[in-house]
């Protein structure tokens, strides 16, 4: 049981957390900056975060050049290092799922991607990292170009493009300037945009962020947008007997906005959703800094506006919340209901405000949802569901994966078409959902 204490100290933080996200403010200090960057008589200028080891970067980087044929802006790009170990918990699981996605993703948005399946040593990495740094009058071709070599496994050619020798101390000092301009902006990845005081993480959110350069006028004449993902259709939607696990977090607010977005799909295609239990990163010995944690929750509260879904009034359920949950699990599911009781118990911490470790708000997610609570109450705190959950995690990373949302696709005889990892690859899900229609039709 948790002390008055530690809900002092959750109220506190859910009171603080709550007037960061309010939307409302957000747009009134968007305009106060607009106003502010026009009396100074500052141009747009877009701050770009280049990691040349990063597949996402390299995507990003084939943006620079339509993003400044599309807007009329600026962009000053930074090199900077591979994230810490705080910021990317299980790195070498992270390098080669980015290498993955990029490749997958790249022809869907019209970008190119090498067909490697390698990673860069690091000797290419510095030595691609010196080439950015050497070139003159450095264009956005020659970002693409660096890391077209780079991902080839070019050595040679990359050494053509810088006369004097490599010095790693120079390396060192800017990428650490860099990576500390960058933190000073909120966030700790490499393929980030920033404008006027906010984030934008890859190719996924940058549609985002014209957006806002649309409004506020930056946009030159009719050109189309940047980011247009492709994507392809069927006439016919059959049954195909389809079904989607989903390694999900109580912990994680990702997991809670894939809800909906999967439910949509499963109507559409006539899915089997099967939610898999798994422990919360933190509460798996993974440590998550400052600038994750933020970003990670005002991300959230973009996504969530976005797409219509209840987010902001957050009370985090890390520990003991998660453990009661999880306990009521088995309950849920016995009944056929175990994805009520998640949807319930997420809008729940994420959205209303409710501690989730008390017995009354538990008591009334299982009313919510149908359910008697004198029947869910025997189960409240049972260790029952910690093996499962065990099971669970080490699928994950059996499949590659170390954090949730990770969504399984498998046909009608169990086989694995497609995995997946976070909300944001919902859509590719359905574009494999599609591919497998037409097949069939």
């Amino acid at each position: 049981m948790l002390n008055p204490i530690k809900w002092l100290e959750l109220e506190l933080k859910r009171n603080v957390t709550r007037a960061i996200l309010d939307t409302e403010k957000n747009l009134q200090n968007k305009k106060k900056r607009e106003q502010k960057r026009l009396r100074d008589g500052r141009n747009h200028v877009i701050y770009y975060f280049h990691q040349v080891d990063d597949p996402y970067s390299h995507l990003c980087a084939q943006t620079l050049p339509l993003i400044a044929n599309t807007y009329d802006v600026e962009i000053k790009t930074f090199l900077v290092p591979s994230p810490t170990k705080e910021a990317a918990p299980e790195p070498d699981l992270l390098k080669s799922h980015s290498l993955e996605d990029a490749k997958i993703i790249a022809p869907h948005y019209g970008f190119t991607f090498p067909s490697v399946n390698d990673l860069p040593n690091d000797k290419i990495i510095q030595m691609a990292q010196w080439a950015f740094l050497c070139m003159e009058n450095q264009s956005f071709e020659d970002i693409i170009k660096i890391g077209d070599l780079l991902w080839k496994n070019d050595q040679s050619s990359i050494s053509d493009l810088f006369s004097e020798p490599l010095n790693e101390e120079i390396v060192d000092t800017t990428l650490s300037r860099n990576s500390k301009l960058r933190r000073n902006f909120g966030h700790y990845l490499g393929g980030v945009f920033v404008y006027e005081g906010e984030c934008y993480l890859g190719i996924d959110r940058l549609s985002l962020l014209e957006k806002r350069l649309t409004i506020l006028g930056a946009k030159k004449d009719e050109k189309a947008e940047v980011i247009q993902r492709r994507s392809s259709d069927v006439r016919v939607i059959k049954n195909l007997g389809l079904e989607v696990d989903i390694l999900w977090s109580a912990r994680s607010p990702y997991s809670y906005l894939a809800m909906k977005q999967l439910r949509d799909l499963s109507d559409k295609y006539h899915l089997k959703l099967n939610y898999k239990l798994i422990l919360p990163m933190v509460m798996r010995g993974m440590k998550v800094n400052y600038e994750k944690r933020m970003y990670i929750t005002k991300d959230c509260k973009r996504v969530a506006d976005e797409k219509g879904i209840p987010f902001g009034n957050i009370v985090d359920p890390l520990g003991y919340a998660v453990e009661r949950c999880y306990s009521l699990y088995g309950f849920a599911k016995k009944h056929g209901k175990e994805e009520e009781y998640l949807r319930a118990f997420g809008q729940a911490v994420w959205a209303d405000g409710t501690h989730g470790y008390m017995k009354n708000n538990l008591k009334k997610i299982i009313e919510s949802i149908g359910l008697e609570w004198e029947d869910a109450e025997k189960d409240l705190d049972s260790e029952d569901w910690r093996d499962e959950v065990e099971k669970n995690r080490k699928r994950l990373f059996e499949l590659g994966k170390w954090g949730p949302p990770t969504m399984i696709l498998k046909n009608k005889d169990g086989y694995q078409e497609l995995v997946v990892w976070g909300q944001d690859r919902i859509w590719l899900i359905e574009e494999q959902i599609k591919m497998m229609q037409t097949r069939i039709n």
